[in-house]
């Protein structure tokens, strides 16, 4: 897309400009695809001023837009289902940056699109979060009897009690806090591909690269096939997501992406493209992505907790962006 395709150099001055203007808008929404941020940000400005030309040319002119206004409203409604494109090219930091400079009303909602989005998938994490306490209500119920019928060894549980204070820390950004029990998860278990994966992201985020890159390279080794890892470290940055850490939801796409591409039939690929789409919002694809893993499946397991997720979300009533709050036109 040319940046001049963007550009109202003297402003809009009668109904022919609004027109060129609009056509110039509907091009740039189609083609957000790749735009970089500089031609995503000057679409946000060219509908503030279409927004602002409607109504000031109606009163100087004394005509009717309603056709133009039609075409205005068709653009905004493909702003909010290319919403999350948008962020993509744009990015939440130099969103923020643009706004605080163009200090933009609050019915300029398409300047306010990343608080839209969090406060979106805020909501939608507090609705699964309260279906998860029920999840967890089962579960334990079962670890009682497990515990009463098939407890494991002392080290196996030293070692389960270690990943799981060390998610917890990781899960809420503790780091520091994190890279101990991992640690000692890995020496108490060397073999494990998780505890080894998670440690590689503790040193990850703590700078340790020469670190982190010895333990992606022995899950890499241990690992079953190369998909197993990268679907396995998909997971990993996915669990990280859940806490709110935009970087992790990349790096899980990315690595899911990774898997897809070794083994375009690894149930597990799928599963991971799932959890992505599924933080991502992009309900259909993943609701698509957990079928497909639940037929490839041969692991049980696997195959009932994708079922079990593909139902939750197949329960989950439409949403669009145009149901949110200050979202309207």
């Amino acid at each position: 897309m040319l940046a001049e395709e963007l550009v109202v150099e003297s402003g809009i001055r009668n109904a022919e400009d609004l027109r060129a203007v609009l056509r110039t808008a509907e091009l740039a929404v189609a083609n957000l695809r790749g735009a970089g941020p500089q031609h995503a940000l000057e679409f946000l400005r060219t509908l503030d001023t279409i927004y602002e030309a409607i109504p000031r040319l109606e009163t100087e002119y004394g005509v009717d837009l309603k056709p133009e206004r039609t075409r205005l409203e068709t653009v905004q409604n493909l702003t909010r289902s290319s919403a999350r494109r948008l962020m993509r090219e744009v990015g939440a930091g130099r969103l923020a940056e643009a706004r605080r400079a163009e200090n933009p009303p609050e019915d300029h909602w398409w300047w306010y699109l990343d608080r839209a989005l969090a406060a979106q998938r805020q909501e939608a994490l507090r609705r699964w979060s309260l279906r998860a306490i029920v999840v967890f209500s089962l579960l334990l119920v079962g670890l009682v009897a497990y515990n009463r019928f098939l407890a494991p060894s002392p080290e196996e549980q030293a070692f389960s009690a270690l990943l799981a204070e060390g998610e917890s820390s990781l899960l809420s950004g503790d780091f520091e806090g994190a890279v101990d029990r991992y640690e000692a998860a890995v020496a108490l278990n060397p073999g494990d591909v998780g505890a080894r994966l998670h440690l590689g992201v503790v040193y990850e985020q703590l700078g340790r690269t020469e670190e982190a890159r010895e333990q992606f390279e022995e899950a890499m080794r241990l690992s079953p096939a190369p998909a197993d890892y990268h679907s396995s470290l998909s997971l990993v940055y996915y669990r990280v997501a859940l806490g709110g850490a935009e970087w992790a939801l990349e790096r899980a796409e990315a690595e899911a992406v990774a898997a897809l591409e070794a083994d375009d039939g690894s149930a597990m690929a799928h599963f991971a493209m799932a959890s992505v789409y599924e933080l991502q919002g992009e309900t259909g694809k993943a609701i698509e992505e957990f079928e497909t893993a639940s037929g490839l499946s041969s692991d049980p397991s696997l195959t009932v907790l994708a079922r079990m997720r593909m139902g939750m979300l197949m329960q989950k009533p439409g949403e669009t962006m145009g149901g949110l709050p200050g979202m309207g036109p």
